[in-house]
């Protein structure tokens, strides 16, 4: 605690890292060359951006939403020619016109507060294209369930984790324990890396459409697939039924059962389906 300045502010879910072993090993984590632009989400005391500074990176480009720590970090920013601070919330950056301002590796990295996790990447998901690479330390079960498969934490698997392994590579580097924060966590980290998918190309229309599918049909997760598929979508029931007896589904089938390959055909065959009725 004798490293915090200012009060924790628990609004912005704020636990710090400090500790100069996990840094490293996150930076060690991360594929950096002398053409990565690094967007950090999250600056803190600058602990994160100071590694990253030591590397053959072009530029970093740290965002922190709390205005006393970011004049302090503007204050006490020694390396101005290799990072940018800028006072704004992470939530609301757009994506695709960093994008156009930066055509190098794009390299997102951030500590994330558990409040925003699942928000932010979703928000990335929708401009997966924009990026090269993300590096997230996020609570353990978030990251349990962003990398969650019928089968690895069938219980966590989730709309979310259709969408993000649909989109990406998404894997569980190593842990991080509560008590090496500061103030401590109440849980414990895991540090994710998402690397999305180079050969898929779909419009933002497209996202739209399958992740308002997939919130859809886990809405229920009691409930079986097909019940969910029959209570948002309407009158489908035969094409259902030829679609299931095609690929050999039981109709108890569970929302958790199918991959993330099986829910894009799926989603496919709805789409063409609904195009013949309109």
């Amino acid at each position: 605690m004798k490293k915090i300045l200012f009060p924790p502010n628990k609004k912005l879910g704020q636990n710090f890292l400090f500790d100069q072993n996990f840094l490293r090993k996150i930076v060690a984590s991360c594929p950096i060359t002398p053409n990565t632009v690094i967007i950090e989400i999250g600056s803190g005391y600058g602990t994160l951006t100071n590694q990253l500074a030591k590397t053959s990176c072009r530029q970093i480009i740290s965002y922190e939403k709390d205005k006393k720590l970011f004049q302090w970090l503007v204050a006490n920013n020694h390396q101005k020619e290799k990072i940018t601070y800028l006072h704004a919330d992470a939530l609301l950056i757009n994506w695709s016109e960093i994008r156009t301002q930066h055509k190098d590796d794009l390299l997102v990295i951030g500590n994330l507060p558990y409040y925003i996790a699942n928000s932010l990447i979703i928000n990335l998901l929708f401009s997966y294209q924009s990026f090269n690479l993300g590096v997230f330390l996020i609570q353990k079960e978030v990251a349990q369930r962003w990398i969650a498969k019928p089968d690895k934490y069938p219980g966590e698997y989730s709309a979310l984790s259709v969408f993000l392994n649909y989109l990406t590579e998404t894997s569980l580097i190593f842990g991080v324990p509560s008590q090496v924060f500061v103030p401590p966590s109440l849980v414990d980290g895991a540090l994710v890396i998402v690397k999305p998918h180079s050969n898929i190309n779909l419009t933002k229309e497209q996202l739209a459409a399958f992740w308002l599918f997939l919130k859809n049909c886990f809405r229920f997760r009691r409930k079986t697939l097909w019940n969910n598929l029959i209570g948002f979508i309407g009158n489908y029931h035969s094409q259902w039924d030829e679609y299931f007896l095609h690929h050999h589904y039981e109709k108890n089938l569970r929302p958790q059962n199918l991959s993330p390959a099986e829910y894009w055909s799926l989603f496919l065959f709805w789409s063409r389906e609904k195009v013949k009725k309109t």
